[in-house]
This record gives C-alpha cells, structure tokens and sequence, in this order.
C-alpha cells in the first residue's frame, strides 16, 4: 500500500482541508417551529458503526426542545465516512426513522422534515463531501412521493382482504380447481438418458422470485409503482454514483461513492476497492476497505459454486449426521433410488417447512417406487434441530449438517438462501433443481409413473 504516497495521490486542496483543520467540532441543527411542538420530546442520535470495535460508535445525540435542537460532536478522523442520523419517538416502537449522512470536519449540517406524519427527513450540508449524499429537493420529493404511492398500493391490497400471506411456492388455488401441469410433468426416455442429457441452465437463484417472493404480485399498481420506485432508484443511486466515481480522481470521493450505491456487479466493486487498497491509508484500508473486499471475494466464491451446480452435473460429495448422531455419506443414500430430492432447511425457514409440509402429502405415494427425500437442516444449534424435527416427524430422512449454516456443506453449495433443492438420480446427477412442491409432484409423476 502506498500510504506515504497518500497526500500526493489525494487532490491537493481536499488533502490540505482535512489534515489542516486537526480536531474541530461539527455541528447539526434543526428548526422544527413550524409543526408547533410535534417533534418536542424526540431525540436526535448520530453514530457509525466501526468494523474494528464491531459496534456501533456514538457521535452524539440531543433531544427536541422548543421545536429546535443543536447536536454539536467532534470527528477526528482523517478521512469522513458514513454516519447515520436518526429521529428516535420514544412512542415509536418502530425505532424512528434515519438517514445517512457524511460526518467529517468542521462541517454544518441542517435537518428539514419533509413529511410529518411519518418524521421523514433530509439532511443539508457545507461539507467538502456532502454532495454524494445530498440530493436536490425535487428528488427527495419524487422519492417521497413514490414511496407513499407504493405504500398506498400496499395498502389498498391488503384492505381488499386479498391473501397475501402465503409463500409464493404455496399453491394458493382454490380447492376444485384442475391446477395446469408445469414442464417439468414431461414424459421423456428416462431409460436411455445420460446426465449430460439433462445439461442445462437453471434460473439462478441469487435473483429469482423462487427466494425473493413477492407477495403482493397479484396486484398490478403495486407492481407499476414498485417498477417506478425502482427505476427512480438506480438513476438516482445508481447511473448518478457511477457517473461522479467513473469522473472522480480523489479516492476518498471514491471510497464513499462505492459505498453509497448498491447497483454495482460485484466484480466492478471488487475492482474499484482493489484500487482504493493502493491508494489510502493503511488505517482506512484496514478498516473500511478490506472487510468490504472480503465479504465481496467470499460472495463471489459462493456465487461461482452455486452457479457449478447445473443441471446435468454431479452433485459434490457431503456426509451429514443423523438424530442418531450417526454419520452417513449422500453417495450411501442414492444407491436403489431413481429418485432423490435433497431439500435444504433450518427451523427459521418458514418457506422451507411449508414446501416439507406439501411433500408429505404425496411422499408416501412414491417412495414405494424408487423416492427418497433427505431434508438436510443447516441450523446452527443440533439440539434446536433435534427438538424442532422431532415436533414435524418427518416420514423421511432427517438429517443435519454438522458444521451449519457457515460450514462445509453450505460453502460447496454457494448458498445465499437456505431455501434450495436439489433433485437426484442414483448417480448423484442433478435432474432438476429449486423446484416447487407443485413442479416437483410433476415431475414425480412423469419420472415415477405414478
């Protein structure tokens, strides 16, 4: 690292400002008259969270009086970083509201409610840096506007005494009706197909509705002003942050900008800190760019592992325990099986029962004629698994990964979301994956005969 490159690296101006103020207090304002006593009695608390304490660090907090306040707090550090701002209600359970702000020396920030009802607000500031979080008016105000909508569509959902409670891979039809067979109920010549015949691309689950279930879906203004809220997001957020970081040349700037946005690929962030590693202080690296580098490398790892594991390949060899504390290997399980569904799990997967639940509804129609299913939980305490199985009684086996949720079993696989399934033949071929309750019975049927 380049740290005593540092002050000729940084612009000259943005450098001098920063080393030449030392120590110096920071002030935040806010005149609330207006609203005639409604934010009396609400507290003002800044902080940040420091990766090397692994906690949260008060800058400072004040308390409502008169419709105004003043929080005055000092930061000493070389370089700003992000702080978050908050309006705590001692009558809101919900922990008030917050916003991100940028906290560096000898800066003023000012606080102006943008909607009452809700203690929404937006935070001005002379910082040098302040730009990257402060947005013109006329956006916060559209972006206000397109939450409410979007809460509004919620809404007006809810009060029509829709369902929406249900997981989006629950059928929800209504009993009588004839549900339409999916394509995985295709009849094929299982006799005579190797694995590569089944080769295939899957819809990959770091971004599919099989893990982000939408449950409002049904409804279409829900929809048209969520598409909006999000396309107002990534130019806001997005194609702005890109556009400042492709032109910025200070790797401060840069450093908050990476942060600030979460449109990137992670390549192109694994890239940009990689940069930033060469360019600022070792402290600043150390703290606040190399944990982001490993959590992002260690993502990507995952990522690449998980998009492995395509249909018509071999599943990775794993051994996991049983309530008997015995220990089995997968491989000992798939042998006289035509089929075997190995559902992933844990006790806080309400999604992931559910779907066990909808299995045992057609298990014991096929497991006469070549199924076996292996629920396999990840749950980080044996005895939470232990007690919480026993209560289901599973008909099948029930097992549970020895090293949980971080272990070995769950790095071969990639997984993002305990919610998975992997569906088997004798010779650990992946024949299908991430299915549904309804598309796995489809497929039972075509490949089972039943």
């Amino acid at each position: 690292m380049r740290s005593a490159l540092f002050s000729v690296c940084l612009s000259v101006a943005s450098l001098t400002l920063l080393t030449a103020c030392g120590s110096s207090k920071s002030v935040v304002t806010g005149d609330f008259t207006e609203f005639e006593g409604a934010f009396d009695g609400v507290k003002v608390e800044l902080n940040y969270y420091s990766r090397s304490l692994q906690e949260r660090v008060l800058l400072g907090s004040e308390v409502v009086k008169d419709g105004s306040f003043k929080l005055t707090f000092s930061y000493d550090e070389e370089v700003p970083r992000y702080a978050y701002l908050y309006l705590n209600n001692a009558d809101d359970e919900s922990g008030g509201t917050g916003r991100p702000i940028i906290v560096e020396r000898g800066a003023q920030y000012a606080v102006e409610i943008l909607d009452e009802s809700r203690s929404l607000f937006r935070v001005t500031s002379d910082g040098t840096y302040a730009h990257i979080f402060v947005l013109p008016i006329e956006d916060e105000l559209k972006e206000l506007e397109l939450e409410n909508k979007l809460n509004e569509a919620i809404q007006l959902v809810e009060e029509s005494g829709q369902d929406v409670s249900l997981p989006y891979d629950v059928d929800d039809s209504s009993e009588g009706t004839v549900r339409e067979p999916s394509a995985h109920a295709r009849v094929l010549d299982w006799q005579n197909m190797n694995c590569v015949d089944y080769a295939g691309e899957y819809e990959k689950s770091w971004d599919s509705r099989f893990f982000n279930p939408n449950p409002f879906e049904q409804s279409k203004a829900v929809i048209e002003v969520r598409d909006q809220l999000y396309e107002f997001y990534e130019r806001v957020y997005g194609e702005r942050v890109r556009t400042m970081l492709h032109a910025s040349t200070d790797p401060i700037e840069r450093l908050l900008l990476v942060g600030r946005s979460r449109f990137f690929e992670d390549e192109q962030e694994i890239e940009i800190y990689e940069e930033l590693a060469a360019e600022l202080p070792d402290s600043v690296v150390e703290e606040r760019v190399q944990p982001r580098l490993t959590f992002l490398r260690e993502r990507r790892e995952r990522r690449q592992a998980n998009e492995a594991l395509k249909l018509g390949t071999i599943i990775p060899s794993i051994d996991f325990s049983l309530p008997d504390q015995n220990i089995v290997s997968l491989s000992s399980i798939l042998q006289g099986k035509q089929v075997v569904v190995l559902e992933f799990w844990d006790n806080y997967c309400q999604r992931c029962i559910d779907a066990l639940e909808q299995y045992r509804s057609f298990y014991s129609d096929f497991a006469g004629v070549g199924l076996e299913i292996v629920s396999l939980s990840f749950e980080d305490n044996r005895v939470d698994w232990v007690e919480k199985s026993g209560e289901l009684d599973f008909p099948w086996i029930n097992a549970f990964a020895p090293d949980g949720s971080d272990g070995e079993i769950s790095d071969k696989f990639g997984l993002r979301s305990i919610k998975a399934n992997y569906v088997l033949d004798s010779e650990g071929c992946i024949l299908k994956r991430n299915l549904t309750p309804d598309e796995l019975l489809d497929f039972l049927g075509a490949r089972l005969g039943s």
